[in-house]
């Protein structure tokens, strides 16, 4: 994935509600589908959500995720349930749409504040099913507060966003409906599909079976003998069979990087004597591609300083250009479409060049090719 929908947001300020409401349900689609399976992420926001200049997006960093499994009373597991994910995604959207956090509180005094002052105080029902004492005490003790209709907050915003979103971020969780009940409301009429919004069976505690063992010094050793023989087959096949190891000597990857470049130290040229542009994959990075259009002219009144400087310049700029003959593939600019976007459509960002990791890989002339071609200018 390229970027992340922090980054989205933050160098985007003109997305569409077509980009609002895709965003969201991709969003809804995937926590259905580990929700199912009664894992629960625990810590999704924007940096946690990878992205691409195509709009797909894919949640990420399980580093906090908790499974509750079908046999175990729910009473222990009280904090890992679908809510905490759902209130999670409702901040997530509400940050889509105006472009900041909803909620930007210092601490968790000042977060309280923020809450309330949107969503009204929490009925006393609601406070009551609190299990910290402490967060009751305090809850019960602020001052009551009134709800902010959220037209009011928000009066450029869709109206079956804002119902949405209001069901989402609502204080008690068990108001906050489910991924699957989210995906079936009016805002998603004519995006979503039944049929392509996968569940998961619920997870067995079996598949945790391993950490109810009790391992010994050498026990750990082996397991993590196996897990670096799961990268030498052949080693772990005779491991297996008790057959005794030969070595552990393997080909050294410094040693292969060394030899491949080894012409490149020399000339700067791969196998086929072609210099390659770097690769980058940092973002954000504008694309840079060798422009065809900018061979070394035959007339005589280039000079030779001229004709030996290298250029290069953005796709913008080359999408005028009838040939790209030294880039490995087109540079195609992002369109903004009219219809909602979909898995098949072209329906990138409006400033996805920005976002996008994919890079044009030119060629650059040798210095002796270069040098032949300026003494035939000025011959």
């Amino acid at each position: 994935m390229e970027s992340d929908l922090h980054h989205v947001i933050k160098i985007n300020d003109d997305l569409t509600p077509d980009h609002h409401q895709f965003f969201l349900y991709q969003l809804l689609r995937g926590l259905k589908y580990i929700n199912t399976a009664h894992v629960f992420h625990r810590d999704l926001k924007p940096k946690n959500i990878l992205a691409n200049a195509d709009c797909k997006l894919k949640l990420c960093d399980f580093g906090l995720a908790r499974v509750s499994f079908t046999d175990v009373p729910s009473a222990i597991f009280w904090t890992y349930t679908p809510a905490v994910d759902i209130w999670s995604v409702g901040c997530i959207f509400a940050e889509l749409l105006t472009g900041k956090p909803l909620f930007p509180g210092k601490n968790i005094v000042d977060q309280l504040e923020l809450v309330t002052d949107l969503l009204g105080s929490p009925s006393v029902e609601t406070i009551a099913r609190i299990r910290n004492e402490k967060a009751r005490k305090y809850l019960n003790s602020m001052r009551k507060k009134k709800s902010i209709p959220f037209s009011q907050k928000f009066p450029t915003i869709d109206p079956l966003a804002l119902n949405l979103l209001e069901r989402l971020i609502a204080f008690d969780p068990n108001d906050r409906p489910s991924a699957e009940e989210a995906l079936a409301h009016p805002y998603f009429h004519g995006l979503a599909n039944l049929d392509n919004e996968p569940s998961m069976k619920p997870i067995s505690k079996f598949e945790f079976e391993f950490e109810r063992r009790k391992l010994a010094e050498d026990d750990v050793r082996e397991l993590i003998y196996r897990e670096i023989l799961e990268y030498h087959p052949q080693m772990l096949q005779e491991h297996l069979q008790g057959k005794d190891q030969i070595s552990f000597m393997y080909p050294s990857g410094v040693d292969r990087f060394r030899r491949q470049f080894a012409c490149l130290e020399e000339y700067g040229t791969n196998d086929s004597g072609i210099l390659l542009q770097r690769k980058y994959t940092s973002l954000p990075r504008e694309r840079i591609c060798n422009d065809d259009t900018d061979h070394i002219d035959q007339s005589k009144k280039r000079t030779v300083s001229s004709a030996t400087r290298a250029t290069y310049q953005s796709p913008t700029k080359l999408q005028g250009s009838g040939d790209l003959g030294y880039a490995n593939q087109k540079v195609s600019g992002t369109q903004h479409t009219s219809g909602k976007p979909t898995s098949s459509t072209a329906r990138c960002l409006l400033k996805s060049n920005s976002i996008s990791a994919s890079r044009c890989v030119g060629v650059i002339q040798k210095p002796c090719e270069v040098h032949n071609e300026v003494q035939k200018a000025i011959a």
